[in-house]
């Protein structure tokens, strides 16, 4: 939105303005767009005396009062040329007992700050600088992973996006906290599993490149999507899913999604793991406010660590299902050991198109040489009402029952209930 007086910008573009131009700050403010994300997150979650898998992904058994706001000003600043920083400030709260946490302030930082060259002669931008990545192996939303490169992308095929992109700086501390035990340093957070199963200190740049298509065939719509990168010091990364929606009998909307991720990884890498294979599959349907899903995972190894993502869950959650069964030991996708088999239904209603009351049921296991796998399963139920365009409030409610080899059966429970604002 366009924002012609606001205190708050001029307070933080008066210095730079002032420096770089001689442009009076109140023009400057006229051509500033201002967006933005304000998220509140309440969790609790718990586990019975017997569970004795890896808690560190889990929603944790205390409660915590979780804030993230974000702050972006874009501003074209020459012919052709868009500057864009995005602040950041996220904090945690709540808590009772030995882990509490009493107001956890990391405080404001810029986090995004880049600057993009459009030619639209070619259809093509150039943005180089710290920017979101928002491949197919990182978080897309608003906490996705940060890295400092370079990335093209052109629009010149009609229905097709094309795009390379080189990074040398990952901002892996926002996504991962490290531990000492014993003698070795533990990672946790979304690229925990990778930084520990994976990398370890041996992570280069990154050089990648995809192709994005939309095009309207055979009565329907078809979404493809093709990626591919090197990680130096790491391997070769590639991934191709593909998903074709269309209407059938009367009114039923249909989409079929299938995804296959895979990676060869460096000879110094395979000495601490094995390379990856990941295969979805997913099938919907919609029909007057009624929505229901039917899909399969299989990925893993039971000798090797393998990875699918980078970080967290990546941009695959159109193939998946359930919220915590993902995050327990040997089911990382961000890096773990295990070989694992799921299959899961979804299904729900929405009210008057506000209000969805549904739920997920995921049910599989993992298998390990060393017997720290098992049967797995997950029960949700969700709540998600969508207020006005700009502001949604979502709850759900998660049951984990987990027959691991040799710790026989433990539970999980956790509760989440969110408020998000996008201005």
């Amino acid at each position: 939105m366009k924002l012609v007086k606001l205190s708050l910008v001029a307070a933080l573009t008066a210095s730079a303005f002032s420096v770089a131009s001689a442009t009076p700050v109140e023009e400057a403010i006229k051509n500033i767009d201002v967006s933005g994300v304000l998220r509140y997150r309440y969790e609790s979650g718990s586990f019975d005396k017997k569970f004795k898998s890896d808690r560190d992904f889990l929603m944790q058994d205390r409660q915590a009062h979780k804030y993230r706001a974000q702050v972006n000003f874009s501003a074209a600043i020459a012919d052709n040329f868009k500057a864009f920083v995005q602040f950041d400030y996220a904090a945690t709260d709540g808590g009772y007992g030995v882990q509490e946490t009493q107001n956890d302030k990391k405080g404001f930082a810029v986090r995004q700050l880049y600057l993009t060259y459009t030619n639209e002669d070619v259809a093509t931008s150039v943005i180089a600088g710290k920017q979101q990545l928002n491949t197919i192996w990182t978080d897309n939303e608003i906490d996705g992973l940060v890295g400092t490169g370079v990335k093209v992308v052109n629009n010149s095929i009609d229905g097709l996006t094309l795009a390379a992109f080189a990074v040398d700086s990952f901002m892996t501390s926002e996504q991962s906290n490290a531990i000492q035990k014993k003698d070795s340093i533990h990672y946790t957070g979304d690229m925990g599993g990778f930084l520990n199963n994976i990398a370890g200190d041996s992570i280069g740049n990154m050089y990648g490149a995809a192709a994005v298509g939309s095009y309207e065939t055979l009565g329907g719509q078809l979404n493809p999507q093709l990626w591919l990168a090197y990680w130096d010091k790491v391997g070769f990364f590639y991934a191709l899913d593909g998903a074709y929606s269309t209407t059938i009998f009367d009114g039923i909307n249909w989409t079929l999604e299938g995804a296959y991720l895979g990676n060869s990884l460096d000879n110094e890498t395979k000495n601490r793991a094995g390379n990856g294979n990941f295969f979805a599959l997913k099938g919907s349907i919609e029909l007057n406010g009624w929505d229901a899903s039917l899909g399969g995972l299989y990925y893993g190894d039971k000798n090797k660590a393998t990875m699918t993502t980078i970080e967290d869950q990546g941009n695959l959650g159109s193939v998946l299902a359930g919220q915590e069964i993902f995050y327990t030991e040997g089911s990382n996708l961000n890096g773990d050991l295990g070989r694992n088999i799921f299959g899961y239904v979804t299904a729900g209603y929405t009210f008057n198109e506000t209000v969805r009351v549904g739920g997920d049921f995921v049910y599989g296991g993992t298998k390990t040489d060393d017997h720290t796998g098992g049967k797995k399963l997950e029960a949700v139920a969700r709540v998600d009402y969508k207020y006005s365009p700009k502001l949604d409030f979502s709850a759900f409610y998660s049951y984990v029952n987990i027959d691991a080899d040799k710790n026989g059966k433990s539970d999980h429970n956790a509760v989440r209930l969110q408020a998000l604002y996008k201005f």
